[in-house]
C-alpha cells in the first residue's frame, strides 16, 4: 500500500512530482474527467489556490496574488499557458481544450528561465492524451444534470502497424442559462464543441514524431451581469448611497462632493434579475501543433516543439446589467499566433542534467470594438476603436543545468534566459457618433468626425531572467530546496504612451516528503516576492480609453502546505492549507467619481497626481485558502463504490485594487460530493455528483464603471449548485 507516483514535465523533462523542486499541482485525465472540468473556470474545483475571474469575455487567473489588470490587445497575461508546448497568449483562447487529457500541471511562482516572458505568476501546462503504439483503446463518457446540462466526450486510439498510431477525440458541452433574466431569457448559457486528431510515429530508432490538429467552437449567450445605478450625471440615484461616499483626499473645491464610492455595500440578487438582452459570445479556434524528438547519441535529445493557432471572436455583451439595455460592448478580434522552440537536453537523473535552446513567438491581431448605446436616437456609438494590426514578436535563448555537488544528496541548479520583445500597431479611434445610426463607422472613413489615426511608438525591449537553486536529498523520500528566481511581464503601449515590463524576484524554500512507506506525503513551501513596475490601467475617458502606467509595487509572502494520507487501502485524505500576506506597497491609479473618472487627486498642483492605493490588497488574494478531501472505497466482490467529499474555503478578498466594500467577496465555502460505481476491471463506471452543495455563488467579477453619464456597479457570479449523473465506458 503506497501513494502512486506522478510523472510531470514541469522542468521540460520527465520527473517524479515529489522530486521536482517546484511548488505545483498535477491532475491526470481521469481526475479532470471526474471533476467535470471542461474549461479553465472549472480548474478552481481541482486547484483552489487559483483565483479565476471572468470579466465578460476575458479570463484572468491569479496565483499567489499575481495577476494581470490590463487585458487590452497590447497587454499580456501574467500566467504562461501551454498546450503540448504551444504557447497561448490571449485570455479569450482559454475557454476550451480541456478534454481527452493526459494531465494538467499548475506551477506556482515565476518560471522565467524555462517558460520565458509573462510567467511571473507561474505556468499552466495542459498535456493532451497522446496516441499509443500497438494499442487499440478508447472511451466514451456522457453526463446529464440540472440546467438541462449535457456533456459528451469520447476518444479512440488506433494503431497503424507497429510504428504509427492515431487518436481522435471530441467533446460537446451545453447547459441552459444559470440565471433567470426575463424578459431576456436565461443568461450565462453554455455551448461548446471541440475535436482533436493526432498522430504519433516512431519511424526510425531514436526518432519520435507527434502532430495534432484541433478545432474549438464556442457559441453561447453573453455572461449574465447584474448592475446597479449609483449616480446619474453626478447625482446619486439613491440618497442613502451618500453614507458610502468618501470625499477625495486631498479635498479641493474642484473635487469637493465628487466623491469616491468606497463604503457602499450592496446585496445584489444572485439567481434572478431582469435583463433587457443577453448578447452572445462566439469563438472559433483552429490549432496545429507538433513535436519531433531525435536522440543524438551521448549528447542527448534534440527537440522541436511548435504550434499555430487562429482565434476568431465575435462578442456582443450588454454591460449595464438591468432592463432596458442602455449600453453594449461590441467586440471582434482575430488573432494568429505561432510559437517555435528548439531544445537540446541531456544527462541522467542524479548526475549532470542540462538543456539549452531557443524560442520564437509571433502574434498578429486585428480588433474592432465599440460601446453602443441602443436607446440613443437611432442607436449611437459612444466610441469605436479599430486596430488594423497589432504585431507582437518575441525571440529568446535559454540554458539551464543541474550539477551534483554530493552524489544523490546535494545539487545546484542554475538557469538564464535572454528575451527580445518587439510590438507595433496601428490605432484608429472614433469619438462619440451620436445621431449617425447603429452602423459602426467605417475603418477607412477619413472624413468621419472624431476620427484619430496614429502609430504608437513601437516597443523594442529586452530582458534577462535567471534562477539559482540548491536541492538537498537527505534520503530517497525527502527533498529540501531553496531558490531565487526572476520573471517579467512584457511591456507595451496604449492610446497615450508606452509602459515598461513588470519584474518579479522570488525567494522560495520548500520541502517534499514521503513517510510511513510512502502512505503519507507532506509538502510545504514558503516564499517572498519583490514585485515592481506593475502595469496599472488608468481610465481617462470614453474616447481614448485607458492609459497603462508602471505605477505598482507589491510585497507578497506566503506559506503553502499539501498533505495526502493513505489511511488504509480504501481510505484517502487530502488537505491544503495556504496563507498569503499580500500588500500593495506602491499603487497609483485613478478613481471613479460620481460624474466620471477622477485621474488627478490634486488639480491645484501642476501635473497629474494619481491616487495612492498603497496598503491595499491585490485582487483575488485571500489570506487563507483551505481545501479538505476524503475518499472511501467500498468493495462488493469485484465491484467498487467510491464516495468522495471535497470542500474548499477561501477567506475574504477583493475583486479590484481599490478595495471598496462593494467589490469585496466575503469568505465562503463550496463542497462537492460524488458517488461512483466501477465495474470489475474499471471498464464501466457510473457517477452521481453534486457540486457546490451550498449553492453559494461567489463574485466572478465586481467593479464600478462609468459610461454614458452613469456610475454603475456590476456583478458577475460563479456557477450555482449543479448535480447530475455521468457514465463512462472504456474499451
Amino acid at each position: 500500500m503506497s501513494l502512486a507516483d506522478i510523472v510531470v514535465t514541469a522542468q521540460k523533462r520527465a520527473t517524479n512530482i515529489q522530486d521536482t523542486p517546484i511548488a505545483m499541482r498535477a491532475f491526470d485525465g481521469d481526475a479532470v474527467l471526474k471533476a467535470g472540468v471542461s474549461d479553465v473556470n472549472g480548474l478552481a474545483r481541482l486547484a483552489p489556490d487559483l483565483g479565476i475571474t471572468n470579466d465578460t469575455q476575458y479570463t484572468k487567473i491569479t496565483v499567489r496574488g499575481i495577476s494581470s489588470q490590463d487585458h487590452s490587445e497590447t497587454a499580456d497575461p501574467a500566467l504562461t499557458i501551454n498546450i503540448d508546448g504551444e504557447y497561448i497568449n490571449r485570455p479569450i483562447a482559454l475557454n476550451a481544450s480541456f478534454f481527452d487529457l493526459e494531465r494538467i500541471e499548475v506551477l506556482r511562482g515565476p518560471q522565467g528561465t524555462l517558460y520565458g516572458r509573462n510567467a511571473t505568476a507561474g505556468a499552466l501546462n495542459i498535456v493532451a492524451a497522446k496516441p499509443k503504439l500497438g494499442d487499440f483503446q478508447g472511451y466514451a463518457s456522457g453526463s446529464y444534470g440540472n440546467f438541462n446540462a449535457f456533456t459528451g466526450e469520447a476518444a479512440v486510439n488506433v494503431p497503424l502497424g507497429e510504428k504509427v498510431a492515431v487518436r481522435v477525440s471530441g467533446m460537446h458541452n451545453q447547459h441552459d442559462g444559470y440565471f433567470n433574466n426575463e424578459p431576456a431569457g436565461r443568461g450565462s448559457a453554455g455551448n461548446t464543441d471541440a475535436v482533436r486528431a493526432s498522430i504519433y510515429a516512431e519511424p526510425l530508432a531514436g526518432v519520435r514524431v507527434y502532430l495534432a490538429g484541433e478545432y474549438v467552437n464556442v457559441d453561447t449567450t453573453g455572461i449574465a451581469q447584474y448592475g446597479i445605478v449609483v449616480a446619474n450625471n453626478g447625482v446619486l440615484a439613491n440618497p442613502a448611497f451618500a453614507s458610502g461616499i468618501v470625499d477625495v483626499i486631498p479635498s479641493t473645491p474642484a473635487l469637493e462632493g465628487g466623491g469616491v464610492p468606497l463604503r457602499l455595500r450592496f446585496d445584489p440578487p444572485k439567481s434572478s434579475f431582469p435583463l433587457g438582452s443577453l448578447g452572445f459570445t462566439r469563438i472559433e479556434q483552429y490549432a496545429v501543433r507538433g513535436r519531433v524528438d531525435v536522440d543524438v547519441g551521448s549528447i542527448g535529445t534534440l527537440s522541436y516543439i511548435g504550434g499555430y493557432r487562429d482565434v476568431n471572436s465575435d462578442v456582443n455583451q450588454p454591460l449595464n446589467g438591468f432592463a432596458p439595455t442602455t449600453f453594449v460592448q461590441m467586440y471582434q478580434k482575430d488573432s494568429e499566433t505561432q510559437s517555435h522552440e528548439i531544445r537540446l537536453s541531456g544527462g541522467e537523473e542524479g548526475g549532470f542534467v542540462y538543456q539549452v535552446g531557443g524560442f520564437y513567438f509571433n502574434e498578429d491581431q486585428y480588433m474592432a470594438q465599440g460601446l453602443f448605446l441602443p436607446l440613443a436616437a437611432g442607436g449611437s456609438f459612444l466610441n469605436y476603436f479599430y486596430r488594423p494590426y497589432v504585431k507582437n514578436k518575441s525571440v529568446a535563448g535559454f540554458a539551464q543545468a543541474t550539477m551534483p555537488l554530493i552524489e544523490d544528496t546535494l545539487s545546484v541548479t542554475a538557469g538564464i534566459r535572454y528575451t527580445k520583445d518587439k510590438k507595433s500597431a496601428l490605432f484608429i479611434n472614433y469619438g462619440p457618433q451620436f445621431g449617425r445610426g447603429s452602423a459602426p463607422p467605417a475603418q477607412d472613413d477619413t472624413t468621419r468626425p472624431g476620427r484619430v489615426e496614429f502609430n504608437p511608438t513601437p516597443l523594442d525591449d529586452d530582458q534577462v531572467t535567471w534562477t539559482v537553486g540548491l536541492d538537498y536529498n537527505p534520503s530517497r523520500d525527502h527533498l529540501i530546496y531553496g531558490k531565487v528566481s526572476t520573471g517579467y511581464k512584457a511591456g507595451g503601449f496604449d492610446n497615450v504612451g508606452s509602459f515598461g515590463a513588470e519584474k518579479l524576484t522570488a525567494y522560495e524554500i520548500g520541502s517534499k516528503n514521503s513517510f510511513a512507506g510512502r502512505t503519507i506525503q507532506f509538502n510545504a513551501a514558503a516564499f517572498y516576492y519583490d514585485y515592481k513596475d506593475q502595469q496599472i490601467p488608468i481610465f481617462l475617458d470614453t474616447s481614448v480609453g485607458s492609459q497603462v502606467v508602471n505605477a505598482g509595487k507589491s510585497r507578497i509572502w506566503g506559506i503553502e502546505t499539501d498533505t495526502t494520507i493513505l489511511l488504509s487501502p480504501n481510505d484517502r485524505f487530502t488537505a491544503t492549507v495556504n496563507y498569503l500576506d499580500a500588500k500593495l506597497t506602491q499603487f497609483e491609479a485613478a478613481r471613479l467619481g460620481l460624474s466620471g473618472t477622477i485621474a488627478d487627486s490634486d488639480p491645484s498642483t501642476p501635473g497629474l497626481q494619481p491616487f495612492d492605493l498603497s496598503g491595499n490588497r491585490p485582487v483575488q488574494s485571500p489570506k487563507w485558502t483551505i481545501a479538505l478531501g476524503y475518499d472511501h472505497d467500498f468493495y462488493f466482490g469485484d465491484h467498487k463504490l467510491t464516495a468522495s467529499l471535497f470542500s474548499r474555503f477561501k477567506s475574504a478578498y477583493f475583486l479590484q485594487p481599490s478595495n471598496s466594500l462593494a467589490e469585496k467577496q466575503e469568505a465562503f465555502t463550496q463542497t462537492d460530493f460524488t458517488l461512483e460505481y466501477s465495474a470489475p476491471g474499471d471498464r464501466f463506471s457510473v457517477q452521481g455528483f453534486v457540486r457546490n452543495i451550498e449553492n453559494y455563488k461567489p463574485y466572478a467579477f465586481a467593479g464600478y464603471v462609468n459610461a454614458g453619464g452613469q456610475l454603475l456597479i456590476n456583478y458577475i457570479y460563479g456557477t450555482p449548485r449543479t448535480y447530475g449523473v455521468r457514465g463512462t465506458f472504456r474499451f
